[in-house]
């Protein structure tokens, strides 16, 4: 359902150019969707979300590209759905989600061990925390929007440091909401779509936080509103791919340029998806199960973006 925006610019795809072609490459070893990625030490991690039972579960998985192989690693320590991963003073972070049984918050924070192979507790988050995003800003993991008990949209930012094992508070996001994207460019953290709880109300809002003056600002709106969304970063752009509404899914894959202060619309999605892992090594994106149907679905298939 990709739609021409007259507002941004389109690039053609070719050899070498900003819309190379999608690559599928190794399935997940099982279909999951609600589940979010990072890129951590060469490899791509998912953790969490909603299996092809329609049950929340706590596996983990890790993609090693140069072998186009996936590993099963250990396991959460409980099981999560809308739960962000990111990387932080280079550690992996998964930090808060629902629980099973719904849509209940949780203010968890596990850190990896790759050495040991396991996951430890850290300091809680402020307050329970779902259906937000995060990124690692000079080794400071930041947490935007998403929502607590009771469905109440989270204002404030909560920063953590891992040197002190400690959560501050930050400036509230100017647009409240939940199911965003974020991805760090040049040490700002782009908040982009999102709804406010409700599936059938989404947006097109893009804010961007810098951390140091603890200050938002407003950017130019992505050309296609849209919740459900995923993010990543490769060449210095902030790219959105996916999305729902009640009764759709997206396709769409868009970019946007901090520089030029301009979206592109680039390659869509080789099927529309929603509730989808992404993960960026600079150059390459790579896109990880999710939803191919609006509400509970799930696939395994994976690309890679170059």
């Amino acid at each position: 359902m990709a739609v021409a925006v007259a507002a941004c610019a389109s690039e053609a795809s070719g050899p070498g150019g900003p819309d190379a072609a999608w690559t599928e490459v190794a399935s997940l070893p099982e279909p999951l969707q609600e589940v979010q990625g990072a890129f951590f030490r060469g490899q791509v991690y998912v953790a969490g979300g909603i299996n092809g039972s329609g049950v929340v579960t706590s596996v983990a998985y890790r993609y090693n590209p140069p072998s186009d192989s996936w590993q099963r690693i250990a396991d959460l320590p409980a099981p999560r759905h809308h739960m962000p991963l990111a990387v932080a003073a280079d550690t992996l972070y998964a930090i808060g989600g629902f629980g099973p049984g719904g849509f209940v918050a949780v203010n968890t924070l596990w850190a990896y061990i790759p050495d040991a192979d396991r996951w430890e507790a850290r300091a809680p988050l402020p307050a329970p925390r779902g259906a937000g995003a995060a990124g690692g800003i000079n080794g400071e993991l930041i947490v935007v929007g998403g929502y607590g008990l009771g469905g109440a949209l989270i204002g404030p930012v909560a920063r953590y440091d891992p040197a002190t094992n400690q959560w501050r508070n930050g400036r509230d996001i100017p647009t409240p909401r939940d199911h965003l994207g974020a991805g760090v460019v040049n040490g700002r953290l782009y908040a982009v779509g999102g709804r406010p709880v409700n599936v059938s109300m989404i947006f097109d809002v893009v804010e961007s936080y810098d951390p140091v003056q603890n200050q938002w600002r407003g950017e130019p709106a992505m050309p296609t509103a849209r919740g459900g969304l995923s993010v990543a970063v490769a060449l210095g752009r902030v790219h959105a791919f996916g999305g729902e509404t009640a009764s759709a899914v997206f396709d769409e894959h868009e970019a946007f340029d901090p520089a030029a202060g301009t979206w592109s619309q680039l390659a869509p999605l080789p099927i529309g998806l929603h509730g989808l892992a992404t993960a960026g090594d600079g150059e390459r994106i790579f896109i990880v199960g999710g939803g191919p149907g609006a509400g509970l679905a799930q696939t395994s298939r994976v690309w890679v973006w170059q």
